[in-house]
């Protein structure tokens, strides 16, 4: 009799990403998947999954989920939550018992912080050995201005919350400070501003250790230098591989989590700049560039992590990666012809498009035409017209 699949909770954000990113790797691993999701998400129709559970709002998902993971005796082997504001918070409201499963690390009161909020990035800062720029909470203008004339402007204004560059703001100057018209929702972190080549690492990790992790640098953006990036150079930084571990060390994370990093461009040195407590999007790309992810999760749910050699890119050519629908949508937006030829038959570009997994594309894909066609609609019946005496006046 062969033994049963271990069993995941998978709690998905909105869209395609997980769809076309996560499941594969969940079912290389020999997974059970369930899904708790909102109701009408494209991820229900995947072909990896065995179950799913829906809710009608987060609040409601959010209550289902500390509900169900309260119990002392549950199915499931590991709960991936990817939407990264639902684990913050489900860090912040789950019991010690739960943790101790889960995120041992957020039991830690060092580490807890830089797991809640980049709020935390302040006490990483300073209590650890992490390469850290210089950070500060601040809770009004006046500790920004302070903050910045003690280590120097630019300086990075962070919500607490956020990703994809959304919350981030680059204050050249106290004047430039002082001019900004829009106002800031307090507490945010000031972090002194570094220039160079930025990045991210996805890591699977168990025990203290990382197990698997794939390197690689931002080479396109859409909306701008902090909009959110479009398409990657994954390439072998064995640099980095000391900072990756300790980061596994520091936060003690159970499971997909990345981070962003950055080089200095006048010392060379490496800074972490944010922790992302939740898969981040490159790791449907490991199977590109060498990277068993599907190993590293056997070793994680088996609870053998320190019987296992890392996992990472070989020295070779490295891999340039689109991310779809994002990169194929900054294309079309910004006209880059281009750039849009690697989408055609026939370019041999590597994109994250699941096509062993078609359904949910086709369900999303559905949705969005049903929008514009609503959108359309609202626009040539139901905006407001203009009466002729109106218009003449």
């Amino acid at each position: 009799m062969k033994p049963a699949k271990p069993r995941v909770l998978v709690v998905p954000e909105g869209g395609i990403k997980l769809c076309f990113r996560l499941l594969p790797i969940l079912r290389d691993a020999g997974c059970a998947i369930d899904v708790l999701c909102l109701r009408g998400e494209v991820i229900a129709a995947s072909r990896y999954v065995d179950t799913v559970i829906e809710e009608g709002s987060d609040d409601a998902l959010l209550d289902r989920l500390t509900t169900m993971v309260r119990r002392k005796e549950h199915p499931w082997r590991a709960v991936i939550v990817t939407h990264e504001s639902l684990a913050r918070r489900l860090i912040s409201r789950a019991d010690s018992d739960f943790l101790k499963w889960w995120q041992p690390g957020a039991l830690d009161k060092t580490a807890r912080p830089f797991l809640l909020s980049k709020l935390g990035l302040e006490a990483a800062w300073k209590n650890s050995d992490l390469p850290i720029p210089p950070s500060r909470v601040c809770m009004k203008r006046e500790e920004i201005l302070a903050f910045g004339s003690d280590t120097g402007w630019p300086v990075v204004i962070k919500a607490p919350l956020g990703n994809s560059g959304e919350g981030i703001t680059i204050v050249g100057s106290s004047d430039a400070l002082k001019s900004l018209q829009r106002g800031f929702q307090f507490p945010v972190l000031a972090q002194r501003f570094i220039r160079g080549r930025e990045g991210v690492v996805e890591a699977v990790c168990s025990q203290g250790l990382a197990l698997a992790c794939l390197v690689s640098e931002t080479i396109k953006r859409r909306k701008g230098r902090l909009g959110p990036a479009t398409a990657r150079l994954f390439a072998a930084m064995p640099e980095l591989h000391p900072l990756v571990e300790e980061v596994a060390r520091y936060t003690r994370f159970e499971g997909f989590c990345g981070f962003d990093w950055i080089q200095d461009e006048q010392s060379g040195r490496y800074y972490l700049i944010e922790f992302n407590p939740r898969p981040t999007p490159g790791f449907r790309f490991g199977r590109f560039c060498g990277v068993d992810f599907g190993r590293a999760v056997v070793a994680w749910l088996n609870g053998t992590a320190k019987e296992f050699a890392l996992s990472c890119q070989p020295q070779e050519n490295p891999v340039a990666a689109y991310y779809f629908p994002h990169e194929l949508g900054r294309c079309l937006l910004e006209r880059d012809w281009q750039a849009f030829k690697q989408w055609l038959p026939g370019s041999r570009a590597i994109h994250d498009i699941c096509w062993d997994d078609p359904l949910p594309m086709g369900v999303w894909v559905t949705q969005r035409l049903k929008s514009l066609v609503s959108l359309r609609a609202w626009t040539v019946h139901d905006r407001p017209k203009v009466s002729s005496r109106a218009s003449s006046s």
